[in-house]
């Protein structure tokens, strides 16, 4: 490891796509031999401006004592006298999210930066950018598939914090007393499709009566709709937003990282149960597949192949929200749903 050269990686959006980004830095850190910083300072899960990232995990490469340098020797320059701001402040000039990545993160695909601190963000795992680096002491990745790279670096390298892991194991020990299976519903600022998901459940039910339902949500007329059809549903306890407004970075949370450490008890606990039922047009339901240790056959997922435009669907969810249809169309679904049901 060069010991003078940082690999500094930004936090950015909810707690999947930030678990994603920090995979692919560890993996960067690896192939260059750079020192790891991962930096979550930021206030969707910081209240004080601590860093939530070693609240949340332990990671080999990590050393909770170090700091950001104060150096030009930067890369991307855009980062010169800015190194400690947040990466969601420096989206401002840009005109979409591809125009911002590319502006103010590395290039994943060039190793040779002879800058002392190099900065890189991404929504998503990048694995296939690396590619072209396993070779050497790394080609035996080149053998694998990049799921079950990221499950290696999940496995390895990005550990739960005890203290979560403790939770996690608590509540599982309390509640998991029969077959369960896991459901994830993200139903606010990115809404899964609802009506495939209770389908499959139900279709699930159907042939096991007697399993119980995890439900993992971040919206409250969610939950309450779960509870009020099926009659074995557990949840972990959460802070939940006004209905329709995403959890992570409210401005109403009382506890950011507190909310964090939530979902990753929700995360982790998903990855426990028997059968999973997600759509992994999220995030965090494609890092609960990656968790998981179930087979692939006991894992359903309902994401759709074609969705609105993004400007689009945020109009319609705020019309939703505003008009009221929301809470009418889940009180319609919730009494279909109860005749359907098994």
């Amino acid at each position: 490891m060069n010991d003078n050269k940082l690999l500094l990686v930004k936090g950015i959006a909810g707690l999947g796509n930030r678990m994603f980004c920090a995979l692919t830095g560890i993996l960067y850190a690896r192939l260059t031999g750079r020192r790891l910083l991962i930096d979550w300072r930021d206030d969707i899960y910081s209240n004080d401006g601590s860093n939530a990232f070693y609240r949340f995990f332990e990671c080999s490469l990590c050393n909770p004592a170090d700091q950001i340098p104060e150096t030009d020797s930067v890369r991307p320059s855009v980062w010169r006298g800015q190194i400690h701001q947040f990466a969601t402040r420096m989206r401002k000039p840009y005109r979409n999210n591809t125009e911002f990545w590319l502006n103010t993160s590395i290039d994943l695909t060039q190793l040779g930066y002879q800058e002392d601190l190099v900065v890189m963000w991404t929504f998503n795992p990048q694995v296939d950018l690396l590619r072209c680096h396993f070779n050497g002491p790394f080609k035996e990745l080149s053998q694998l598939t990049t799921k079950k790279i990221l499950r290696q670096l999940l496995r390895e390298d990005l550990l739960l914090h005890p203290e979560i892991r403790e939770r996690v194991n608590q509540f599982k020990c309390n509640h998991f007393k029969k077959e369960t299976v896991g459901v994830h519903v993200r139903y606010t600022d990115h809404r899964a499709p609802l009506w495939p998901i209770l389908k499959k459940l139900n279709t699930l039910l159907k042939h096991e009566p007697e399993l119980q339902i995890f439900l993992s949500t971040d919206n409250i007329q969610i939950k309450n709709m779960f509870e009020d059809i099926y009659p074995l549903v557990i949840s972990a306890q959460h802070w939940y937003s006004a209905p329709g407004l995403r959890l992570h970075g409210h401005e109403t949370c009382p506890h950011l990282t507190e909310s964090g450490i939530e979902a990753l008890v929700d995360l982790y606990l998903l990855a426990e149960c028997n059968y999973l039922i997600i759509d992994t047009s999220s995030s965090f339901s494609r890092v609960a597949e990656l968790i998981t240790k179930v087979p692939d056959s006991d894992i359903f997922d309902v994401k759709r192949r074609e969705k609105l435009p993004v400007p689009l669907r945020r109009l319609t969810w705020k019309l939703m929200l505003r008009l009221g249809f929301f809470s009418w169309g889940l009180r319609f679904l919730s009494k279909f749903i109860r005749l359907r049901k098994p």
